[in-house]
């Protein structure tokens, strides 16, 4: 009994771990899905900046005019602050929150320098958090684009400015218990948002800290490590954001982790110390609930072999009852009968009265039908559509016979209005087969055979009854040349 709750025990543990790493695997995909989202939308506002200052059209502009023209998509994106075009010296020629536009000079930035010394264009530069002079000191991040001149040379930038605590703020807004943290890194281990320990954090090189060396590696993964900042121990999950040189990482306390699997292996404990007397009892419990679960598997397996409609066993029962039943008749040598029923012009009738009402009339017929059906061993079902049929074992063709006209007269006694029918009301066409099952036949065969002769009960009028009956000698032959 020892060894069953340390298996349970195991299982609990094992579940824990699997949910936490799916937890913070998936939080971190939304979170890295997040930044990409606010990335790509602040940069579609730093190419309508370049654009529209390479547009001499724009260029030409009034001045308020033309504020209003190049930043007016900025206007959009939350969290970008101030956006402003850089000269080669680094001083502010154009400003989104300013007109006349504010005195500054950035030469001294560490993003204005890269692409100045670059000598080329690196594309989009996602720089190390700053403190921005013009905006109250606030912690931020700036995404700039080289201007290029005509002529090839160094013509500014293009920066636009990202509040750092809007993205700390995002990162609030998830549920990760009291010690659970979310960290945005540049991919050279910079500190650029966390949703704990405040503006602390901001900037720090972590690149040597264990956490960052299991996260540079790979676009994405999950590892158990201890933070240096805190010495708390976490369930790590990291992201690369698209493709850019950024990192977002998820980390769950272990603490806040196992505290419902600590929880339930005291549950767990208690129960045992209380069953130890109670073997017998348990193991009764235990096959109860294995006879439970059988049932249930038992009970979803006959509701798949069902037709919801009419209750009738459905395409799939009908085919493994028939296949069963062929073998056993081969077996044995007895005798298979197949009944196929057919509802007359069932379409004419969906049409003229709608879909509800002929799934009533359906669901009335095929009771009908199964009225007709006095065996345990005889299956009616649903074959298809308006299509029924009625299956039976150690039936020769009389009794065949004998209940195709039950549910012929089933059918009729319902007095159902049809009134696209020549009858004025609801009728069936009836196929009945029968054969001797041998060796080599196939059990389709038979229902070609029904199929048949229900085409010709149709073909004859309709409300009627036609009959396929052959030999075992004669069944093969008769089933190549209906098929021909």
């Amino acid at each position: 009994m020892l060894a069953f709750f340390v298996v349970i025990g195991r299982d609990f543990y094992r579940s824990t771990l699997e949910f936490t790493e799916q937890q913070a695997r998936n939080i971190a995909t939304l979170a890295e899905q997040g930044i990409a989202r606010d990335i790509e939308l602040y940069h579609l506002s730093l190419q309508a900046v370049l654009d529209g200052i390479a547009d001499p059209d724009v260029m030409a502009q009034p001045p308020r005019l033309r504020q209003i023209t190049l930043f007016d998509r900025s206007t959009t994106a939350q969290g970008l602050g101030a956006l402003v075009v850089l000269d080669a010296d680094g001083s502010i020629v154009l400003d989104s929150l300013s007109f006349p536009v504010r005195r500054g000079n950035f030469v001294d930035r560490e993003y204005f320098q890269m692409h100045r010394d670059a000598g080329r264009d690196i594309g989009l530069y996602i720089s190390r958090p700053f403190k921005a002079r013009l905006q109250g000191s606030i912690w931020s991040l700036s995404l700039s684009r080289r201007v290029t001149r005509p002529d090839g040379s160094f013509g500014g930038i293009v920066s636009g400015t990202v509040k750092l605590d809007y993205i700390r703020q995002r990162f609030e807004t998830v549920h990760l218990g009291t010690e659970g943290v979310i960290t945005l890194f540049r991919d050279d281990g910079i500190v650029l948002a966390r949703n704990l320990g405040g503006d602390d954090l901001i900037g720090r090189d972590l690149s040597s800290a264990p956490l960052f060396q299991h996260s540079k590696d790979g676009p994405g993964g999950s590892f158990w490590a201890t933070a240096q900042s805190d010495g708390i121990s976490r369930f790590y999950a990291f992201r690369r954001v698209a493709n850019l040189p950024l990192m977002v990482t998820v980390g769950l306390s272990e603490t806040e982790v196992f505290t419902a699997w600590w929880t339930k292996i005291k549950m767990l404990s208690i129960v045992y110390v209380v069953m130890a007397g109670s073997i017998l009892a348990l193991v009764a419990l235990f096959v109860s609930e294995l006879r439970r679960r059988e049932t249930a598997e038992a009970a979803q397996a006959a509701l798949a072999r069902q037709d919801n409609l009419t209750g009738l066993a459905n395409r799939r029962g009908f085919n493994e009852t028939l296949e069963r039943e062929w073998q056993r008749a081969i077996r044995e040598r007895k005798p298979l009968s197949l009944v196929m029923i057919d509802i007359d012009n069932f379409k004419r009738f969906n049409d003229s009265l709608g879909h509800l009402e002929g799934d009533r009339v359906l669901a009335a017929v095929a009771a009908a039908m199964r009225r007709a059906v006095q065996r345990p061993a005889d299956l009616a079902a649903r074959y298809g559509g308006e299509e029924l049929a009625v299956l039976l074992p150690d039936t020769d063709a009389k009794g065949a016979r004998r209940i195709a006209e039950t549910v012929l007269m089933n059918v009729r006694r319902l007095d159902e209005p049809h009134p696209s029918s020549e009858y004025g009301i609801v009728t069936v066409s009836v196929g009945v087969a029968t054969t001797l099952p041998a060796l080599g036949a196939e059990s389709a065969s038979l229902i070609t055979l029904a199929d048949a002769a229900l085409y010709d009960a149709k073909q004859s009028g309709r409300n009627q009854i036609r009959e396929s009956n052959v030999s075992a000698p004669d069944f093969g032959r008769q089933v190549v040349r209906i098929g021909a």
